[in-house]
């Protein structure tokens, strides 16, 4: 009997030995990987959330072709197109086609985006403009998918997109 419970002892502490050298093992690889991911980037990785801004959304003039799922046309009277634009220093510039839309915005992991500090003027306006809908939409937009080189989408999830953008370049 004592030599039953001695084995089993030994079993259990050499197969937890084992587990715990296959998870030391597969973190060693992961670790590789994202080394070698780092050294084909030849830049360092990205902060889950940072101000270190790739070329794909910023320089870029986004105009607005759909907010909720709505097609974003023109009224009459309205003399600017709602758009969207990324700087390198982190801060969006928008227009709604009334009023000027203002924040700061940030980058992480897996396409994830945060804007906030979002700010506007308040002109008024003697038509229906699309501030409040882009203001909504950017604040509630958690991921942004590129679709092409020239079609943006702010989405929340696995949703409709809150907007969608189409390049213009000049």
């Amino acid at each position: 009997m004592k030599k039953l419970i001695l084995l089993t002892s030994i079993a259990i502490l050499t197969l937890g030995a084992c587990k715990n050298k296959k998870e030391v093992a597969e973190k060693e690889e992961v670790k590789a990987v994202d080394v070698a991911a780092e050294k084909s980037n030849n830049s360092e990785p990205m902060a889950p959330f940072s101000k270190d801004l790739g070329g794909e959304l910023v320089g870029k003039y986004w105009k607005v072709i759909e907010l909720m799922g709505m097609p974003i046309e023109m009224p009459e009277g309205m003399t600017q197109e709602p758009y969207l634009k990324f700087d390198k220093d982190g801060s969006i510039n928008a227009h709604g086609g009334c009023n000027t839309i203002m924040g700061n915005y940030e980058l992480g992991l897996k396409n994830f985006i945060e804007i906030n500090e979002v700010s506007q003027t308040e002109m008024e306006c003697s038509f229906d403009s699309f501030e409040k809908t882009l203001v909504e939409a950017l604040t509630y937009g958690k991921q942004y998918l590129l679709v092409g080189e020239d079609q943006l989408q702010i989405i929340v999830g696995k949703r409709a997109p809150l907007a969608r953008f189409k390049a213009v370049y000049f």
